[in-house]
């Protein structure tokens, strides 16, 4: 178990810690401060994919390449075993509660009260450990997913288009999404650096294109009369990217253009040191919402001589 004792808001505020740091010491890399592409955080007891916050958190624990952490009895229960000394890294779990209007008594547990127009719904949030498969003895030998370095840009730009959203691609020197017409418009893939680079600018702008109201319902924004708010939206969007870029097998690069939004990030930061939890919550949404609404290409079948 972790040494710290935590409350979930202390946890938020120390991840919030840690990334304002990054980003004011490294703010071209900071987005990306782990080393190489080996899927989202998972528990491999549960099968559980570390969502939200957690998910970005964790991704900064990783050694080797490894995504796994588990509880310490979730290893046990794969015949590992936690090393005496190991220090836990604090997660944050939302559980739901419910507090009665009148008494103010608290009830927690899955199954609503009765009657439950006398309650209001709560999320509360608590902290929990996980060890990293690095702190622990004889756990299952650990399985690389395969990178693919090389991108089928064909492929990747018919899979974004399954999502039905509209897209142009033309010869320019700009990328966004213009929402009153709920269109996504990029450069051509060859004006980019390489595969990668472009795969990262096409799932920013496609991560923007969530924020309507039938998709994830986000608010966002304007550039001129609300810094903060677009702050926000351009970081869930960046974090969204990374999310798609990870889950894809894609190893994604930092653009030079972080560095062009970095400020107001910082700005926004410090103004809401909630501000960052929810930023990787929308951007995990926004990411999930593209995997769930998107279908793989067939390709095309190889000749066999």
């Amino acid at each position: 178990m972790t040494r710290e004792k935590l409350t979930g808001n202390d946890l938020i505020k120390k991840i919030t810690d840690v990334f304002v740091e990054a980003m004011e010491n490294d703010p071209q890399n900071w987005t990306k401060p782990w080393k190489g592409v080996s899927g989202m955080p998972h528990n491999p007891s549960s099968k559980t994919v570390y969502s939200g916050i957690n998910s970005f958190w964790l991704m900064i624990h990783m050694k080797d390449g490894d995504s796994r952490f588990s509880t310490y009895k979730g290893w046990e229960k794969l015949g590992a075993q936690v090393r005496k000394g190991e220090q836990g890294i604090p997660v944050v779990y939302y559980s739901t509660s419910y507090v009665h209007k009148t008494t103010g008594k608290w009830v927690s547990g899955k199954n609503e009260p009765s009657p439950i127009e006398n309650y209001e719904k709560r999320f509360v949030s608590r902290v929990y450990s996980v060890f990293h498969a690095s702190q622990v003895d004889d756990a299952p030998e650990f399985e690389q997913p395969k990178i693919s370095p090389n991108i089928d840009v064909e492929y990747h730009r018919q899979w974004f288009k399954t999502t039905n959203i509209e897209w142009v691609e033309t010869p320019s020197d700009r990328a966004f999404y213009r929402m009153s017409e709920d269109k996504v418009c990029t450069p051509l893939a060859e004006q980019f650096l390489g595969e990668q680079e472009w795969f990262g600018v096409v799932a920013h702008e496609f991560c923007h294109a969530t924020m309507t109201k039938e998709r994830c319902d986000r608010k966002a924004g304007n550039r001129s009369d609300d810094t903060r708010g677009y702050a926000a939206e351009e970081l869930v969007a960046e974090l969204g990217a990374t999310f798609l870029a990870i889950q894809r097998g894609v190893e994604s690069t930092p653009r030079q253009d972080h560095i062009n939004y970095v400020q107001s990030w910082l700005s926004a930061l410090d103004n809401d040191p909630k501000f960052i939890q929810k930023a990787a919550t929308q951007a995990w949404k926004a990411s999930q919402w593209i995997l769930d609404n998107t279908t793989e290409p067939a390709r095309e079948k190889e000749l066999v001589a």
